[in-house]
């Protein structure tokens, strides 16, 4: 776990972000931005993009999840005009349809406490992703089942084998909307 928390979650974050061939004008939406690691690695990636990080900043999480942090991590990474933090609930998103160019979240939906929480998230998520826009979910379980949302709201899916290298064990599910699609319904 210590080795996860110096250097694996770094090397997982850069895992993800180049699974995406980046223009520098997206909008991105961190979605459980927690203390910044994906939010803040997308803004480097940024030209003329936006990096958009969202969570309850639960103070009761393993990492002591507060705004506060957040915000002097991205102070001191030098990317603060890159980077909005709002406070937001994956299942009940407050942006309009088709924001966003990339949607990232790494170890987040499994805390929402309940199966139909965690199923609003993921249409929440489809919702606000731009026609041909891409989905990063990575998480340690219930990747299936997110794989299995995303696949209902009509966007291309997969998955990949768990990372061994990381702690605990990650997977990436990879979800894209295709080009023309529209949003589709959340569903009650």
């Amino acid at each position: 776990m210590l080795a996860y928390a110096k250097w694996g979650k770094f090397r997982h974050r850069d895992r993800m972000l180049n699974m995406i061939s980046w223009r520098g004008d997206e909008q991105v939406l961190d979605v459980g931005t927690g203390r910044g690691l994906l939010l803040i690695g997308v803004a480097r990636r940024l030209t003329t993009g936006k990096s958009i990080g969202i969570d309850v900043w639960c103070t009761k999480d393993l990492s002591g999840n507060a705004l506060g942090r957040t915000q002097a991590n991205v102070e001191v990474e030098g990317v603060k005009d890159k980077v909005e933090l709002r406070s937001d609930d994956a299942r009940k998103l407050s942006f309009h349809d088709a924001s966003f160019d990339m949607v990232l979240s790494n170890l987040c939906i499994h805390n929402i406490p309940d199966k139909q929480g965690r199923d609003q998230a993921c249409r929440e998520i489809a919702r606000v992703l731009k026609p041909g826009g891409i989905a990063l979910i990575s998480d340690f379980v219930l990747t299936g089942f997110y794989q299995k949302i995303f696949a209902e709201t009509g966007l291309k899916v997969s998955r990949t084998g768990l990372n061994l290298l990381t702690y605990p064990p990650l997977r990436i599910v990879r979800a894209e909307k295709k080009a023309g699609q529209q949003a589709s319904a959340v569903k009650d």
